[in-house]
């Protein structure tokens, strides 16, 4: 893996492509940082009009539900439905499904139309898409806000039954699954990864989530979904790492994640990587 997500770095910062992002104004500013900082190019475009010719010019596509307008529920689709006709590969980031029967349904309908090569979401949002009430023991339960519920984060109890849950998922969706929580769960069909980097202050500033997809969307150009998934999560984590051993505290972590993500190294990624394969049983 530490190979491939090697490669697909160089192939980003060499090719430079662009990568059309609708996202929400609360972390627009961060993503489009974000994406640049790790050699590729953003572009921000969320105008009905332009959806489709604005897709069909990029290499990749994030679309990120966490602020819903018409306008935006309209791009998404002629986006999505764009991307699978062009071959162009996206991310769909299901930010609060398990809390909104609206953002629900619009994936839902995003999905039948056009599935998406990385499927981003917490525990609680995936489950709900997967449709699967009561797996491993959980209700079929609305999440708090965007948040994932505290009992469904990933433990020794659980992981083996939620990991079978998002294989079933991907088989049916052709989606790589990227659970995203204190441990990073990737699921692409009978494969599995947990991604452990991280600081807590990650979720202590808004946007870290959306920027964790922008920046799989930022490597979708280079390589299989399934590693654009696992180095997206990645590098942002080593980032945050890195930044919070200079950060005094939330401002100078934020401007100091952004320099991280810039100036991380090819040693440092193969030294700090905490990436395991897991089964799938």
């Amino acid at each position: 893996m530490i190979r491939s997500m090697s490669a697909v770095r160089r192939q980003i910062k060499e090719r430079q492509p662009l990568i059309h992002c609708i996202t929400n104004p609360i972390s627009i500013h961060d993503c489009a940082n974000a994406i640049l900082a790790v050699g590729a190019r953003p572009i921000m475009a969320e105008h009905p009009r332009e959806a489709a010719q604005i897709t069909a010019s990029a290499q990749a596509l994030v679309v990120n539900l966490g602020n819903i307008t018409d306008a935006r529920i309209e791009s998404a689709g002629i986006s999505m439905r764009t991307a699978r006709e062009e071959g162009i590969p996206s991310l769909l980031d299901l930010v609060g499904v398990a809390c909104s029967d609206l953002r629900y349904t619009l994936a839902r309908d995003l999905m039948k139309d056009a599935p998406p090569a990385i499927l981003k979401g917490n525990i609680t949002e995936l489950r709900r898409m997967a449709d699967e009430a009561g797996a491993a023991g959980i209700e079929h339960e609305k999440g708090v806000g965007i948040d994932a519920r505290r009992q469904d984060a990933l433990s020794d109890a659980n992981r083996s039954a939620v990991i079978r849950c998002f294989s079933r998922l991907s088989n049916r969706t052709g989606s790589v699954i990227l659970a995203t929580g204190k441990q990073d769960l990737i699921v692409s069909g009978d494969r599995a990864y947990l991604a452990s980097n991280g600081v807590e202050m990650l979720s202590g500033i808004t946007g870290t989530g959306c920027m964790a997809g922008a920046l799989c969307g930022a490597y979708l150009p280079g390589g299989d979904p399934l590693t654009a998934a696992v180095l997206g999560v990645s590098v942002l984590n080593l980032a945050g790492e890195l930044a919070w051993e200079k950060a005094k505290g939330p401002g100078s972590f934020q401007a100091g994640l952004l320099d991280e993500l810039y100036g991380l190294t090819e040693e440092v990624l193969k030294e700090k990587l905490k990436v395991t394969e897991v089964p799938v049983m």
